[in-house]
């Protein structure tokens, strides 16, 4: 029982004021009760620091603080250093509501940079990022992500494109989604030639990691670039992994109204060998569709009302008629998507579906109102 107390205790108390004694060998308090009392004492304070200032704008007279807003920036950039992990977890967490927006400091150290404009060089103990605790890295990207949000800021963004490179899934998707903020959909050359590398790396993680972060940047880029991001995207198609397939086909999606070659390249990965594939791929066709290749949409699309083939990547989990089931609901509402093209042959299609008794609940009623609207037109 004593070793269960030592466990789950946290060694180091933090500093007093969490309503809890400093003295380890006497207050043996778990460490997350105390990680909750901390949070909730500078959720306090900072709450206090904020209707202070918004009193001071409006002309009345602030209450008065004994711990005023720089000094909780400055205890929060501390605090990441500190012995707990719960404590650097909820400094990082906490700092990303504090600091303003571009903050240089706090981004120097949430990146554990050099704070001299080396985004490459290591500085001071591991801390943020380079954090030896896993959930403390985690919050360290998302709070560098929120305190250079819309800033293009070339450290973070250099720091955030090497972390794509990790085999942990978490810190490849806190990246990914930090990345996706800081740089807000910006033209820029460095990233997608980067995004476009990784595309044709050798580990599946990071393929499927730039195929998703590629999809976000498909509506700030030029023609040129267009091109060049819709060619990688394509050449994924024929990746050996259904999930960086899936991606790929996900993101094309995004950029047929650019490119028109992109809508044939989906059309394919309608028949493909796994199931998720050809659900993503009829998932998409709505929002792409184009004029000119309709024999083939209705080919495509027909195929799949009856689907019954299982790919070869298939999990022990994905049953035979889960799998069945999701692709065949998706070409229904792959059909209901493009009834609005007035093409006759949808119309008989979703027709012919209401007709069978595989056709139940919420799919069945988008289905009835697809044919309602085209009878009314």
């Amino acid at each position: 029982l004593s070793r269960v107390g030592r466990m789950v205790c946290s060694p180091i108390a933090p500093p007093g004021g969490d309503g809890f004694r400093e003295d380890a060998q006497v207050s043996r308090v778990p460490s997350w009760v105390r990680g909750i009392a901390q949070r909730n004492k500078l959720h306090r304070q900072i709450s206090h620091t904020a209707s202070a200032t918004a009193a001071a704008n409006s002309g009345e007279s602030p209450v008065p603080s004994s711990n005023p807003g720089g000094d909780l920036y400055k205890s929060l950039l501390m605090r990441l250093s500190h012995a707990d992990p719960i404590e650097r977890c909820l400094a990082t967490t906490l700092l990303a509501e504090v600091a303003p927006r571009g903050d240089r400091r706090a981004l120097t150290a949430l990146l554990g940079i050099s704070g001299h404009g080396n985004a490459t060089s290591p500085s001071g103990p591991p801390r943020g990022v380079r954090d030896a605790d896993h959930g403390v890295q985690v919050a360290a990207i998302d709070a560098a992500g929120t305190v250079a949000e819309k800033t293009g800021d070339e450290r973070t963004t250099t720091v955030l494109l090497t972390l794509l490179k990790q085999r942990d899934w978490q810190l490849r998707t806190a990246a990914a989604r930090a990345l996706a903020r800081v740089t807000d959909g910006r033209d820029d050359p460095r990233i997608l030639s980067y995004l476009c590398e990784l595309l044709e790396g050798s580990e599946w993680h990071s393929r499927v990691t730039a195929a998703e972060l590629l999809s976000t940047f498909l509506r700030g880029i030029g023609e040129e670039d267009i091109e060049r991001v819709a060619g990688a995207l394509r050449g994924a198609l024929a990746d050996t992994d259904w999930a960086v397939r899936k991606s790929a086909v996900k993101a094309l999606g995004k950029c047929v109204s650019s490119h028109q070659e992109t809508l044939p390249a989906v059309l394919g990965m309608v028949c493909d060998s796994d199931w998720r594939v050809r659900k993503a791929a009829l998932e998409v066709i709505p929002s792409a569709y184009r004029q000119g290749l309709e024999e083939e949409l209705r080919a495509a699309v027909m195929s799949r009302l009856e689907d019954a083939e299982v790919g070869g990547n298939v999990r022990v989990y994905d049953e035979r008629s889960r799998c069945d089931s999701d692709v065949r609901t998706a070409a229904t509402l792959c059909l209901v998507g493009l009834a609005g093209h007035r093409q006759g042959w949808v119309v008989s299609a979703l027709e012919e579906v209401m007709g069978c008794d595989g056709t139940q609940g919420a799919v069945r009623e988008r289905v009835e109102e697809a044919l309602r609207t085209c009878r009314e037109e």
